[in-house]
């Protein structure tokens, strides 16, 4: 009986020795795989900042873009702007004349702005529009005409005459 035990503890030695090489195994295993676990995550966190920078990238050049497009924007507006004041010109100088007025004194009194201005002012203004060879004594005659008639108010301040445009149908 004791030959068996002897075999016996031979054999769960052998196993012992089995297992703890096993165990070897596994745990050489196990760091190889924490390492590639570990390869792994600083790969992944490289890709993460790389979609991020990316994505940070494909942000500011949409940002860039709309920008563009907002100044492309700011632009039409401004020409629709400048455009619409042609055309409020153009149906100014090509308006029939009003009843009491000539075409002359129409187109002056559409083309002055409302609020009250200097005569000087409203002169400047007449001639910025093309109105060149129009003279400055001229032009306050015909101011004074369409105040006579009623289409233009004068009044003094602060020793200065200023010109309010009176509205008429």
């Amino acid at each position: 009986m004791a030959f068996l035990k002897d075999t016996e503890r031979e054999q769960l030695r052998q196993l012992v020795k089995a297992c703890l090489l096993e165990i070897s195994k596994l745990k050489i295993e196990l760091k190889k795989c924490q390492k590639d676990s570990s390869k792994f995550q600083s790969q992944e966190m490289v890709l993460k900042e790389k979609y991020k920078e990316n994505y940070l990238e494909q942000i500011r050049l949409k940002e860039d873009r709309i920008k563009k497009l907002n100044s492309i924007i700011e632009e039409k507006d401004e020409e629709i702007r400048e455009l619409l004041k042609v055309k409020k010109l153009f149906q100014a100088v090509t308006s029939k004349p009003k009843k009491d007025l000539t075409s002359f004194q129409t187109q002056i009194y559409l083309l002055l702005p409302d609020g009250e201005e200097a005569m000087e002012n409203l002169y400047q203004q007449i001639r910025e529009i093309g109105f060149h060879e129009l003279t400055s004594d001229n032009f306050e005659h015909a101011l004074r005409n369409l105040e006579r008639k009623g289409y233009f108010q004068s009044t003094q301040h602060n020793n200065q005459i200023l010109w309010k445009k009176i509205y008429r149908d």
